[in-house]
């Protein structure tokens, strides 16, 4: 079922009804539609300045991969300027609402409890297909569990899509709610999930050889990823998400970016990375760029979740975790124990020595022996 807009594009309000493969085609030949409409327009009217798979260098690294794709260099930067991951929206910088040209809107959706939301092409793709889906309300670059629905509904009627979003302070650029949808299923997806610890009291999994943080949990799971979310939020611990149409990886970050992560690699470490793909701009990063980098990377730009969520039931101070000196680090906060039990639940006996002993004549085949008598 769809319906006109007042600009007169068509809203898909069945998208989850729809065959799968059809709505993988809808996708790709949008985006390749615009495009090729791109390709001989000047760079300051292209919507997409060029398909990411086009023109790429690429290489394994351990189990993820290394690009090399200058193009990407010439992309704006980002505010360094962020200090919450929960920072309200601002209608007076830029947001996703300013867009102009509605042609950089591929396609319009009904999604979840009848929340709107477009896909947008991405100018500076770094993955196959690379595009945008970006709520329609102006609210901020925050996970709620409506977004966590709308995200499900619209990969589940899909076959070769996943989704990863970057949250405010890890890597997000614009402050407007979003997420980036790729035609692939990135490097970590290709790592077994095998059992994790216990998440808000579920058993999670985590991909093996994951050389990081990264808690797993089906995309039908809505209400715990919320939970999980909404944790890291409330302690301004910033995060990175994956969706597939089956899981969804959680990767915290650390509080503070760690400085030697720009030692090993020249862009901040974010969705894309900690997903499996590192994109360098210049032939020197590329060929020093080496399997042993991208698993510090990992270790180092990720952290676990908040104690109270890994252990349902028990305090803990997750402040220490942040602490600058090693061993305040490393001591969980004080907390008041019970006075010991034990000595008062040891069973009771009438003898006052509990390992007294008669003498060795006392025993019974002493004084069998000592009357003469016969033992078989």
């Amino acid at each position: 079922m769809a319906s006109s807009s007042s600009s007169g594009s068509v809203i898909i309000q069945d998208w989850c009804l729809r065959p799968p493969a059809s709505n993988d085609e809808l996708l790709r030949a949008a985006f390749l539609a615009v495009l090729a409409e791109s390709a001989d327009a000047p760079p300051e009217r292209k919507l997409i300045m060029y398909d990411a798979c086009d023109g790429e260098v690429r290489a394994p690294l351990g189990p993820f991969r290394k690009r090399l794709d200058a193009r990407r260099g010439t992309k704006p930067k980002k505010s360094e300027d962020q200090r919450l991951v929960c920072t309200p929206f601002d209608a007076n910088k830029f947001h996703f609402g300013k867009i102009s040209n509605e042609k950089e809107r591929l396609v319009k959706l009904i999604l979840g409890s009848a929340s709107r939301y477009d896909i947008l092409t991405n100018k500076f793709p770094l993955f196959p297909k690379h595009m945008l889906l970006v709520a329609g309300a102006l609210v901020p670059q925050q996970m709620t569990e409506t977004h966590l629905g709308a995200i499900a509904e619209l990969l589940q009627a899909t076959t070769g899509f996943c989704a990863y979003f970057n949250s405010w302070c890890a890597s997000a650029s614009v402050n407007h709610f979003h997420v980036h949808l790729i035609d692939e299923f990135p490097p970590v997806t290709q790592l077994p999930l095998v059992l994790g610890p216990y998440v808000g009291g579920t058993r999670c999994l985590q991909p093996h050889g994951f050389p990081g943080f990264c808690y797993v949990v089906p995309i039908a799971a809505v209400g715990l990823v919320d939970q999980l979310v909404t944790a890291m939020q409330a302690d301004n611990q910033p995060h990175n998400l994956l969706f597939t149409p089956r899981h969804v990886y959680v990767f915290p970050k650390p509080h503070v970016r760690p400085p030697r992560s720009f030692e090993l690699y020249p862009e901040t470490v974010g969705g894309p990375e900690l997903i499996g793909s590192f994109t360098v701009y210049q032939q020197h990063d590329f060929d020093v760029l080496m399997p042993e980098h991208a698993a510090a990377l990992c270790r180092m730009n990720t952290a676990p979740l908040p104690s109270r969520i890994l252990q349902a039931g028990v305090s803990f101070d997750d402040s220490a975790l942040r602490a600058t000196a090693t061993t305040t680090a490393a001591m969980p906060a004080a907390l008041p124990m019970e006075r010991g039990k034990s000595s008062d639940s040891l069973p009771r006996f009438p003898a006052p020595n509990l390992h007294a002993e008669t003498w060795p004549q006392d025993r019974p085949i002493a004084r069998a022996l000592a009357n003469n008598v016969t033992i078989n």
